[in-house]
């Protein structure tokens, strides 16, 4: 799915994990370049340890026959220079282990995204799956209610889906789910979300959208269908998609929004059947 630049902050935990975690990734990123501060502490310990020594083991020959004076003793010298390195060191193994532990539990939480993703993503098509569904479509649906915000739904499904599993096989089948789920990404905004809803019907939720923006999107996705199918024919079998646009009423339930767009789906389809026996009896 397109990135999830946009979604909501209720949801935004989850949109994380559809790929690497792109706050997680950076903040380990983050903590793994400061390394590079540690060797500059060393560094600068090591240059001062060994001024400190050659300023104990010759201290004339060091400071240039005097030439520069200093008030106190090559070896306070030393004791101060070894203190102040010994004082360096114990702040760098502090901030260094710091660092580790943070580091350590970015991974974890990172790695904890990941297997919670993999319970929200359908492996075939990589959009969500319905067991996301409700918990997001509620969620959308309560956001547009609080803020007095359209919401638009499409529920799309392939036509004569069945044939292409008998005729072509079910590894056929499933690459044609998964480039009409690639379609539905491509058409999208990236606040937009696409579920697979069951078998080959996809469900599309497009926040913040009126009927201009939702009708521009059903035209969008039929016009790509279209020029897919005209690129990759299976024999004599085209391929097209039914959609049905529905938009949420004010207070009206997930299920009933979801019964709304189902239904205006099965109109299209039926009003494709009709079209299409139409075509096939003039051609008789």
């Amino acid at each position: 799915m397109a990135e999830a630049k946009g979604k909501p902050a209720q949801h935004q935990d989850l949109f994380e994990r559809l790929g690497p975690d792109a706050r997680l990734q950076l903040e380990i990123s983050e903590v793994g370049s400061r390394n590079r501060d540690v060797w500059v502490i060393t560094i600068f310990a090591a240059v001062v340890l060994a001024l400190g020594a050659a300023s104990l083991i010759s201290p004339r020959s060091f400071w240039q026959s005097n030439e520069i004076e200093v008030a106190i003793s090559p070896q306070v010298l030393f004791i101060l220079m070894v203190a102040l390195v010994m004082v360096s060191l114990y702040f760098m193994r502090r901030e260094t282990e710091n660092r580790r532990l943070r580091l350590a539990n970015l991974e974890r939480t990172l790695a904890r995204n990941s297997e919670r993703s993999a319970g929200l993503v359908d492996s075939l098509t990589n959009v969500f799956n319905r067991n996301f569904l409700y918990e997001l479509l509620q969620g959308e649906i309560a956001r547009a209610d609080r803020n007095q915000r359209p919401l638009a739904l499409v529920m799309c499904d392939v036509n004569h889906f069945k044939r292409i599993n008998d005729r072509y096989g079910h590894l056929m089948g499933d690459y044609v789910l998964a480039q009409v789920a690639a379609i539905l990404k491509y058409c999208v905004r990236g606040s937009d979300y696409i579920v697979r809803y069951g078998g080959d019907e996809f469900l599309i939720i497009l926040p913040e959208t009126e009927d201009t923006g939702a009708q521009i999107v059903v035209r969008r996705i039929h016009q790509k269908v279209a020029e897919w199918d005209r690129e990759n024919r299976l024999g004599e079998l085209p391929i097209s998609v039914s959609l049905g646009l529905y938009h949420h009423a004010p207070g009206q339930a997930a299920e009933k929004d979801l019964a709304e767009a189902d239904s205006r789906m099965y109109q299209a389809k039926q009003a494709t059947h009709i079209s299409e026996a139409a075509s096939e009896s003039r051609a008789k």
